[in-house]
């Protein structure tokens, strides 16, 4: 199963659905990885979407609007991303594999529980080949559910074609003179 996380890590891209479930509501993330810097697609959360975008070191995102808005009504604040690895989701649950040395298996899946600050988690991953295809993670008060497809086959990750683009507002670092 290791091997399946690095491969899927290592893959130049793939398509990731990411539906996070918990007290405060339900979210579903349409995400593409291209390797090694891009991510690009939007965030559902009941009727309104918000697009997010990493494009080597910066960040684009929209306000959330309501669905069916067309893109070229959608401005895009741009600001320094902390990194693609850091915001894709693939990058962030995957590796957790490593934090444990009693996996269960049963067939493609496999299952571990870690806890944490007080809760423990239950995770399951599906190997598919030689790649995660799905991964599940349930805590007390919280699930998440990522389906990982199009590994190698994904298409590339850019901008929305006449994506509108504003530098996100600064804040100045010192006071004015009076």
């Amino acid at each position: 199963m290791q091997q399946a996380v690095t491969n899927t890590l290592s893959a130049p891209n793939y398509t990731e659905v990411l539906s996070q479930s918990s007290s405060q509501g339900k979210q579903t993330d349409y995400l593409k990885y291209q390797a090694p810097d891009r991510l690009g697609g939007y965030i559902q959360s009941g009727s309104k979407r918000t697009y997010v975008y990493v494009i080597g070191s910066t960040e684009y995102q929209s306000q959330a609007v309501p669905n069916g808005t067309s893109i070229k009504q959608v401005t895009f604040q741009s600001q320094s991303s902390q990194g693609v690895t850091a915001l894709d989701p693939a990058h962030s649950y995957l590796p957790n594999v490593t934090q444990t040395k009693h996996v269960t298996r049963s067939g493609n899946t496999y299952s571990f529980t870690l806890s944490n600050q007080g809760q423990t988690g239950t995770f399951t991953y599906t190997v598919n080949g030689q790649y995660v295809s799905t991964f599940n993670l349930k805590v007390s008060s919280a699930s998440v559910q990522m389906s990982i497809s199009a590994i190698g086959t994904s298409p590339p990750v850019a901008l929305p074609a006449g994506a509108n683009v504003s530098p996100a507002s600064s804040v100045p670092t010192t006071a004015p003179s009076p």
